[in-house]
């Protein structure tokens, strides 16, 4: 692919995966606990729903479309390969930092990762404060 082809997918995988993390936002359910954790933030619970299901099912596809444009060929095999290598990097979230991926499926987990986060923070407020990472020698911890 020659540069500016690469910038025509990236903008078209940006909107994409922009598009599939609003998906799978869209129906979450929140359940606040009314409890907090040992460092005192809300147990807040989150339902995924069946369109966070099918946003990850149109996510693979869309990583397997981009593979296929970039190498020109894709056999059944590395699909199916492809396949379980998601499951895992949606289980296990370190499994997704290898340097194998090429910079489509970076693009395309990243921003539908961080739209999806977007959206639901903006949801539910007292998920800012569930999802606020306590610093270690900071005075605001006093």
């Amino acid at each position: 692919m020659t540069w500016k082809e690469d910038i025509i997918v990236a903008i078209v995988l940006f909107l994409l995966s922009f598009l599939i993390g609003w998906l799978q936002s869209s129906k979450v359910k929140f359940k606040d606990e009314g409890k907090k954790d040992k460092y005192e933030r809300p147990i807040i619970l989150m339902k995924k729903n069946w369109t966070y299901i099918i946003g990850w099912i149109i996510l693979f596809l869309v990583i397997i479309g981009a593979h296929f444009y970039a190498n020109s060929h894709l056999e059944l095999e590395e699909i199916v390969t492809e396949f379980w290598k998601e499951m895992v990097k949606e289980i296990l979230i370190f499994a997704r930092f290898n340097a194998k991926n090429g910079w489509e499926t970076w693009l395309i987990t990243g921003i539908s990762s961080l739209t999806f986060t977007c959206f639901i923070k903006s949801k539910n407020k007292k998920l800012v404060e569930t999802l606020a990472r306590r610093r270690q020698n900071s005075s605001f911890n006093k």
